[in-house]
């Protein structure tokens, strides 16, 4: 909110830039003014046009813009002071936010969402819980739920699955409590003692799931396309296993994004030794334009995962596995056996947002913000090689043969930057590559994010002694 006194005026009125859609216009509005927040076009405390005034911009009659700005005001993203306007929301001042409780030391090692001061994500949270907390009856989000979630939360999960382009229906979908949850339900229903089929670096997640499960692993080589169908045959014919656990979009820790004709190429191979796969979508999302997932190429044998913590808030611990119908008794079994329960008051919040657009909107936001980082990483990482995408929330950095990654990361942090070893994604314990995993979206601000980068950039930078000469 602006302070007393304090009116802040955008360098022009605001002129919403509405998308064609089917939907009514207020929710266009909406979306736009969402999104002219993420991309940084409004700032906080930024004065709005009168409801008379838009209604003229838009061509809109005033009734639709009252009730644009009554549904932007509930999403958290306004708020209206009497006698005075429409302010874009602020809660960026020290004692009314606090987005992590350590801020010792740079973190640039966890798959982290950049949670900002002012980030849509909180504004949006704080206002659904204002209005929660206003309403007189919260039985129906205080008790307990089905295990797999009900009718309109697996609707939901349908919705937010098919904006990945993973064709579902309420029937085929199970809600869980996250992308971590679903990985250990599907591993625990699905594998076999011979264990899982991984890529050679993988989602610390899933090694941690096998491993209390007391599951081996078996690692599949990776290229710059993804899995390599030659190894993944290999590994079928070695192993015997008869489960493949992958993340072929936006893979964690390489970024990869496995073209379509790759894709085609691993389907065929678990076809022939008849493997199901399990499909990690969590950082699906952020990429705007990815190939057909693997669900949508062979339904029949894809249990993909999807999830709400990564692209949208990380404190909304909702996840959605798609999975072939016959498997959803089994699911809700599994999740009884897990948590029994999910939080009605979660997953309902996670249904609102979907439907009303909010988790679109985040989810966009979060596509700019990693963008706008990855630039950053570009400019103070400028002439040391690494592999990422324009979206990706880390980077992932081979180091040269003459240092060692694990070098890197003690030096880095005698001087307070954590940085993420590859020996935590090695599948195969004791044969890590020597690289960094360097996370994007941990540091609290662009400010740290460079400070930690630059960091590392000297750190690279300095040539390793040459060898002593033996007299």
């Amino acid at each position: 909110m602006p302070k007393p006194g304090r009116i802040f005026m955008p360098s022009a009125p605001w002129k919403p830039r509405l998308k064609r859609s089917d939907g009514p216009l207020y929710a266009a509005l909406v979306d736009a003014l969402a999104a002219d927040i993420s991309a940084g076009r409004l700032r906080a405390g930024d004065r709005l046009p009168t409801h008379r005034e838009l209604a003229v911009t838009v061509g809109a009659s005033l009734g639709t813009v009252t009730r644009a700005y009554a549904e932007a005001e509930r999403r958290g993203l306004i708020r209206a002071q009497v006698g005075n306007g429409t302010f874009v929301r602020d809660l960026t001042e020290v004692e009314r936010y606090s987005p992590q409780l350590d801020r010792t030391r740079i973190d640039l090692g966890p798959t982290a969402v950049p949670v900002v001061p002012g980030d849509l994500g909180h504004l949006a949270l704080a206002a659904a819980l204002k209005q929660w907390g206003e309403r007189a009856d919260l039985t129906a989000l205080s008790g307990y739920q089905a295990h797999g979630g009900s009718g309109s939360q697996r609707a939901a999960g349908a919705r937010w699955l098919g904006l990945a382009g993973v064709p579902s229906s309420e029937g085929e979908v199970t809600v869980c409590g996250g992308a971590q949850h679903a990985t250990l339900m599907l591993l625990s229903l699905l594998a076999t003692p011979e264990g899982v089929l991984v890529e050679d670096v993988t989602y610390p997640g899933a090694l941690a799931a096998a491993d209390w499960l007391r599951l081996p692993t078996h690692p599949v080589a990776l290229d710059a396309d993804g899995l390599i169908p030659e190894a993944l045959a290999e590994a079928c014919r070695k192993s015997r296993a008869r489960v493949l656990y992958c993340t072929p979009t936006n893979h964690n820790p390489t970024t990869a994004i496995m073209p379509l004709k790759r894709r085609q190429a691993v389907l065929e191979v678990c076809r022939e030794f008849d493997v199901t796969l399990i499909e990690n979508g969590a950082l699906a999302p952020l990429v705007a334009k990815a190939p057909p997932p693997l669900a949508a190429l062979a339904p029949e044998r894809t249990y993909h995962i999807g999830s709400l913590s990564k692209a949208v808030l990380p404190a909304l611990r909702v996840g959605y596995i798609r999975a072939p119908a016959h498997a959803r008794v089994a699911l809700e079994q599994a999740s009884a056996a897990t948590v029994w329960s999910g939080s009605p008051l979660m997953h309902e919040l996670a249904s609102r947002w979907i439907a009303d657009g909010t988790a679109e909107a985040l989810r966009d936001a979060r596509r700019s913000e990693a963008t706008a980082r990855q630039a950053l990483a570009a400019s103070v990482l400028k002439g040391h090689p690494y592999i990422a995408h324009a979206t990706a929330y880390f980077l992932w950095m081979p180091i040269p043969e003459h240092r060692r990654a694990t070098e890197l990361v003690e030096q880095a942090a005698a001087r307070d930057v954590l940085l993420g070893p590859a020996h935590l994604f090695a599948a195969r314990p004791g044969n890590a590559p020597n690289a960094l995993r360097v996370s994007l979206g941990a540091a609290s601000s662009r400010a740290e994010l460079e400070q930690g980068l630059k960091t590392l950039a000297e750190l690279l930078a300095v040539t390793a002694p040459a060898p002593r000469r033996m007299r």
